[in-house]
């Protein structure tokens, strides 16, 4: 008899523990479920985030908030700047990184900065990330000057696309650097596209603000060109 309820007793222990396993799998599940139902949503919720500072005459737009840091030079310790950083991973090994640096300069800097000059500058930059030059380029607008250059680079043994861009008005100096590391990804090469055509001239994206506000009459003489005015093909 003892035997029998010492059998018994045994069971009903061993029926408890599966029990409990089996709510906190139930309970594991569920909490999974809950997650990846939340984390779209999440992920939806976060809005763009424009970084340009006062004393910047350009802007860059990033998905959402990206991390800001204050940076000294090793040098000088009285010089310091912002270092703008976002970096987004996807699933298969891809995964898209920004750093951005923007900083008050005088005009005599910006008379300095020939095209020559910011190539220069550009390739200095990605000297020891890029592996290989594909392309590189400059071209001057009314109010600044923009250096660009395409890479391919090398993390470990994973290959990037590697983009650096400079760019100097008459008051205000940025640099950006995008590196496109791992597989081909849809979402991250769109990201990649979609923040650096964001860079911009501040005061072009107000002048466009201003226009769209003008009377449709304005805006219509402003178009109109007249025969002798258009330009040869």
């Amino acid at each position: 008899m003892n035997k029998i309820s010492s059998l018994r007793g045994s069971n009903a222990d061993e029926a408890i523990q599966n029990l409990s396993l089996q709510l906190w799998i139930a309970s594991l599940t569920l909490a999974m479920t809950i997650l990846v139902m939340i984390l779209p949503s999440l992920a939806l919720a976060a809005e763009p985030s424009t970084y340009s500072p006062e004393t910047c005459n350009f802007a860059i737009t990033f998905p959402d908030k990206p991390y800001i840091s204050r940076r000294c030079d090793d040098d000088d310790q009285s010089r310091c700047y912002d270092m703008v950083s976002y970096t987004q991973v996807y699933p298969i090994s891809a995964t898209v990184n920004f750093r951005v640096i923007c900083n008050p300069v005088g005009e005599d800097i910006y008379k300095q900065y020939s095209g020559e000059v910011m190539e220069a500058t550009v390739k200095a930059m990605t000297k020891r990330s890029v592996v290989q030059t594909f392309e590189s380029s400059f071209r001057e607008e009314t109010h600044y000057k923009q250096a660009g250059l395409v890479g391919e680079g090398k993390v470990g043994l994973t290959p990037t696309i590697y983009i650096a861009q400079l760019w100097i008005s008459h008051s205000s100096i940025l640099s950006v650097e995008a590196e496109l590391i791992g597989q081909p990804h849809d979402e991250a090469d769109q990201l990649f596209s979609s923040v650096l055509k964001s860079v911009r001239f501040v005061e072009e994206e107000e002048n466009q603000e201003n226009e769209s506000k003008e009377k449709p009459e304005e805006k219509k003489e402003k178009k109109e060109i007249k025969p002798s005015q258009t330009p040869n093909p």
